[in-house]
């Protein structure tokens, strides 16, 4: 029995070591996430708040750390935000739930 719980844990250090993906990143329209308007070249929404740089990186331009954007005035709901290429991110567990979603 011991050796088993050791093997389980040495395995979920491994695990942790190796860096494997937690989540999964979706693109989704900004208009999903945010209150804005389409323009020419984009959206226009208010301001907004980024709260912090993320481990993960932008998917689409594979060199920015994505944002997290939590929701506020302008903001439907919590995603992630790549400021290089204007992009927004859902992201989900592996089994496809929510990882932003409130229980």
């Amino acid at each position: 029995m011991m050796e088993l719980s050791e093997a389980s844990e040495s395995s979920a250090a491994n695990h942790r070591k190796n860096d494997v993906p937690l989540l999964r990143l979706v693109e989704i329209a900004p208009s999903e996430v945010v209150d804005c308007v389409r323009v020419a070249d984009g959206y226009l929404a208010g301001d907004i708040a980024l709260t912090g740089a993320m481990r993960e990186l932008c998917p689409s331009c594979k060199t920015e750390h994505l944002k997290l954007v939590l929701r506020q005035e302008y903001v439907k709901r919590a995603h992630m935000f790549c400021e290089r290429c204007t992009r927004c991110f859902d992201a989900r567990y592996l089994d496809g739930t929510p990882a932003f979603a409130l229980a």
